[in-house]
C-alpha cells in the first residue's frame, strides 16, 4: 500500500515539474493583444459607465445616457459665448471629422455631442444655430443647471463664473478643455487633454474605434 502511495506522490510531483518547467514556454509563446500606440488618449482602465442623466438635444428630443449605447461618442462641455476654448477646439474637432474615413463620419459609428455649461442662455435653438457653424451633424445639450452640474463633475470637468463679473458684454466662464471618448456600451473609454491637434485626435480615434 505504502509502495502505491509513494507512486502516485512521484507522478504528481513529475506532473507538477513538467508543469511548472512547461509554463514559461507556453506564455511566452501565446499570442498577446498589443497595446496600442496613441499620440493623445489617456485610457481608462477600467473603463468608466456614464452616470444617469436627462437633458436637451438639439433635435429637441430626450437625451440620456442610453442615448450614448450602440456607437462611439465624442463629448465637450463648453458654452455658445466662449469666446476662445470651444471655437478653436470646436474648429479643432470639424477638421478631425473631415479626416476620418467616411465609415467614421456615420452618426451610427461616432458622434460628436457638446454639453453646455451655460443651460440658462444655451437654448435649444441658440445651440443648434452655434454648432450648425461647424458642421451640422454635431449635437448640442442642454437643460436644466442641477443636471448639467452634476454630469460636468462626475466627468471631472471643471467649470467656473466669476459671481461678481459685470453682465455686460459676453459671458466668460472658465472651464476644462478635455474632450471625452465614450464606447458603445455607454463606458468612458479614453480623454484627451489639451492642447488639442487635429492629426494626433483622428489618429487616436482610428486606433480606438477599430481595436
Amino acid at each position: 500500500m505504502k509502495r502505491v502511495l509513494l507512486t502516485i506522490l512521484l507522478g504528481l510531483a513529475v506532473a507538477l515539474g513538467a508543469w511548472y518547467g512547461l509554463n514559461p514556454l507556453l506564455e511566452k509563446t501565446a499570442p498577446q493583444k498589443p497595446i496600442p500606440s496613441l499620440a493623445s488618449a489617456t485610457v481608462l482602465n477600467p473603463t468608466k459607465p456614464m452616470t444617469e442623466f436627462s437633458l436637451i438635444a438639439t433635435d429637441k428630443k430626450n437625451f440620456t445616457q442610453y442615448s450614448l449605447l450602440g456607437h462611439w461618442t465624442l463629448m465637450f462641455f463648453g458654452y455658445t459665448q466662449c469666446p476662445d476654448i470651444c471655437p478653436r477646439t470646436l474648429a479643432t474637432i470639424t477638421q478631425v471629422w473631415q479626416s476620418l474615413p467616411k465609415y467614421m463620419q456615420d452618426k451610427n459609428m461616432l458622434n460628436f455631442v457638446f454639453v453646455s455649461l451655460d443651460p440658462k442662455s444655451d437654448t435649444v435653438p441658440h445651440l443648434k444655430t452655434f454648432l450648425e457653424r461647424f458642421n451640422p451633424d454635431f449635437m448640442g445639450l442642454t437643460g436644466e443647471e442641477t443636471t448639467v452640474k452634476k454630469l460636468s463633475k462626475f466627468c471631472s470637468i471643471y467649470s467656473w463664473q466669476d459671481p461678481n463679473a459685470s453682465a455686460e458684454g459676453p459671458k466668460v466662464i472658465d472651464h476644462s478643455a478635455t474632450l471625452l471618448l465614450i464606447n458603445p456600451k455607454g463606458h468612458m473609454q479614453a480623454l484627451f487633454s489639451p492642447p488639442h491637434e487635429v492629426e494626433a485626435i483622428a489618429k487616436d480615434l482610428q486606433t480606438l474605434l477599430t481595436q
